[in-house]
């Protein structure tokens, strides 16, 4: 698609109602399915990056060439609540082959407090037909180098029973941010329990931001134990560089703290994956996606982590692994995610 006609449908977009451009979802898959089999003619390991959070600081053009340089294939779009699920809509219209309609994220104050009508609106887009994914829904979220966000909306909250119960309903996927602390690990379980049906992707996997109050999840053995336990659990990886330390002291990173990235072994010099998550993850091949976590809320200084996030994904993590392993984590998993189908070789 060239950028001038890109521009005129974009352009159409806000002038005539959202429902005079949308695809059918058959049609969309169609042309999501020629986007990733045009990258795989070049050679490259096509990705599908299931957690993005759109704030419409950043060029879209910018955000294109980005996905171009990283071999990114499509990007779950999840716009912020100010820009409301019909941003996703519209993007997708004007890039139908980058864009996978995706709704809000839940991480703005009026999700912390439980907001109806955030909640109902949430519901009724979901059930609208027009989305394939939902964005990411904080539970427990330690405050960062990005953000001050310092919160515990508990995964059995009321508003968290909404977007379980509409994952469940529809077959939606959603992600989850939650920090893994032992004493927090309860509330999701019996939300995992409770809605068998729901398809929750745990996000960040592979990281411990805390040695003291993170005993469970140190190492892989965690990770294989909840995949075991819950069918319809799914992890993506933590996006900070090997090495990075977090002090929850309201900093974020900084030289003092844990050594967040556990998945890692750092013993050679050269960081690669940790022998106990590579068996882990080729014994639920089917169970691992990608999330860069990238962020176009703050300008083009947060989002410049998107080349970064990207080369570790593949240089290490995808790299460590056999090949039909690594295909399925790039981007068959999300695939099948997000139109219930397995991916179809050709």
């Amino acid at each position: 698609m060239s950028n001038i006609l890109a521009a005129f449908i974009f352009s159409l977009v806000f002038i005539f109602p959202i429902n005079v451009f949308a695809l059918e979802k058959d049609e969309q898959i169609k042309i999501f399915q020629e986007r990733i089999r045009g990258l795989q003619r070049q050679g490259v390991l096509p990705i599908i990056d299931t957690e993005f959070h759109h704030g419409g600081d950043v060029e879209i053009e910018t955000l294109i060439k980005e996905m171009d340089e990283n071999g990114v294939a499509l990007i779950w779009l999840a716009p912020n609540l100010k820009l409301g699920s019909e941003e996703s809509l519209r993007l997708s219209a004007s890039h139908p082959d980058r864009f996978v309609p995706t709704t809000v994220n839940g991480d703005s104050k009026k999700w912390h407090n439980g907001d109806k009508g955030l909640l109902n609106k949430l519901a009724r887009d979901v059930r609208s037909g027009k989305y394939f994914a939902m964005g990411e829904f904080e539970a427990r979220h330690y405050p960062s180098s990005t953000n001050t966000r310092d919160v515990h909306t508990p995964v059995d909250s009321e508003g968290m029973q909404v977007v379980f119960q509409l994952s469940s309903e529809t077959g939606i996927p959603f992600s989850l941010h939650h920090e893994a602390e032992d004493d927090l690990l309860p509330e999701l379980e019996r939300m995992l329990t409770k809605y068998p049906k729901a398809k929750v992707i745990w996000d960040h996997v592979g990281r411990n931001r805390n040695y003291k109050t993170w005993k469970k999840f140190r190492n892989a053995g965690a990770v294989r134990e909840f995949l075991s336990k819950y069918p319809n659990l799914y992890f993506d990886f933590l996006p900070s560089s090997p090495g990075s330390k977090y002090r929850y002291d309201g900093k974020g990173y900084g030289k003092e703290g844990y050594v967040e990235g556990i998945m890692y072994d750092y013993s050679s010099g050269n960081v690669s994956l940790d022998a106990e998550w590579k068996k882990v993850i080729e014994e639920f091949p089917d169970r691992f996606v990608l999330g860069s976590d990238a962020n176009t809320g703050g300008g083009i200084e947060k989002f410049e982590k998107y080349d970064r996030v990207t080369y570790i994904y593949r240089n290490i993590i995808l790299k460590g692994l056999k090949k039909d392993v690594a295909e399925k984590i790039a981007y068959k998993n999300a695939w099948k995610l997000m139109t219930g189908k397995d991916w179809e070789d050709q």
